[in-house]
């Protein structure tokens, strides 16, 4: 049967490949991007697309409730946000705006419309610097950075939301998520940035000394995890998305290395204000509960990369 969905960011990275999913399985798409990451060539011509951002919705909530009723909105999957944890140092209260101001305007319009569930796309960044490893659902939250405290201060608000409506929410922690689409110019998109530099024989740098390690998960694997989600009923849960692999950053650059020609030592730089030294997460609790588990190894995912 199909249902009408409202994708915001699905224009972006993980949030296109969410929508071309969407619509293999036979459903409506409807999206939200204003294009500031995301990209035209992402977009699928099955899809309906409004380009508008959604920082608007903060003083003009009824743009976003007329766009849910003239769709027939059931479920919303929210992308869209600020992923660039240094521009959070630097500049909290415009990260604040995107990530947890514009996000509320979201949820409070299900609300007042027939939208059944919210499902929200959180980060590890939640953690912050890991008591144990992997991570779980039941691990202490304590970010190190505006964009993490963003991203829980939204997650709380859901948890508040579901007391006080009949509204379904899954929130979902996202490691770092790699693959196809991954723009290279932005913050956070560590693979992509450095198969970029890599095509280009040009000199890549490590913040630290490559010793961090880090969960990577195909960008295939995870938007499966958000389809699930869709017949999943419950009122509030919360799932970390890893793969309980660790892989450090040197690991990461042999891997590339054995994959190509390129030659040059990496440069190392002092750590960065609000990085995470170690980080991989469970996937027990969404294997239980939704049947989920990567598939893709980030071998294999380089491979693919690399060879396209």
């Amino acid at each position: 049967m199909t249902t009408n969905i409202l994708v915001t960011g699905g224009s972006g990275f993980i949030g296109s490949h969410l929508v071309d999913l969407l619509l293999i399985d036979g459903n409506s798409v409807t999206v939200i991007d204003n294009l500031s990451t995301g990209l035209r060539e992402n977009e699928n011509k099955n899809a309906k697309y409004i380009h508008k951002d959604i920082k608007s919705f903060i003083d003009n909530p009824n743009d976003l409730i007329d766009i849910i009723n003239l769709h027939d909105i059931e479920i919303i999957y929210h992308l869209a946000a600020s992923a660039d944890v240094y521009l959070s140092v630097n500049y909290p209260e415009k990260v604040y705006e995107v990530n947890l101001l514009s996000s509320i305007a979201i949820a409070n319009a299900c609300s007042n419309t027939s939208v059944s569930k919210l499902i929200f796309a959180s980060t590890s960044a939640v953690y912050g610097e890991p008591e144990y490893l992997p991570v779980d659902e039941n691990h202490p939250t304590s970010p190190v950075s505006p964009y993490g405290l963003s991203k829980l201060g939204f997650e709380q608000y859901l948890k508040y939301h579901s007391m006080v409506s009949d509204k379904e929410y899954v929130i979902f922690r996202l490691p770092n998520v790699f693959g196809p689409r991954q723009r290279p110019d932005l913050e956070g998109g560590v693979i992509a940035i450095f198969e970029n530099l890599i095509r280009n024989d040009e000199e890549i740098s490590f913040y630290g000394d490559g010793s961090q390690t880090r969960d990577w998960v195909h960008v295939d694997d995870v938007v499966k995890a958000f389809c699930l989600a869709k017949g999943f009923k419950k009122d509030f849960e919360i799932f970390s998305l890893g793969s309980e692999v660790q892989t450090s950053l040197n690991q990461l650059y042999k891997y590339l290395l054995e994959l190509t020609d390129y030659k040059k030592k990496p440069i190392f730089l002092k750590e960065r204000s609000g990085d995470i030294k170690h980080m991989v997460m469970s996937y027990k609790n969404v294997n239980k509960a939704l049947n989920w588990k990567p598939i893709i190894t980030l071998k294999d995912g380089l491979v693919n990369l690399i060879n396209n």
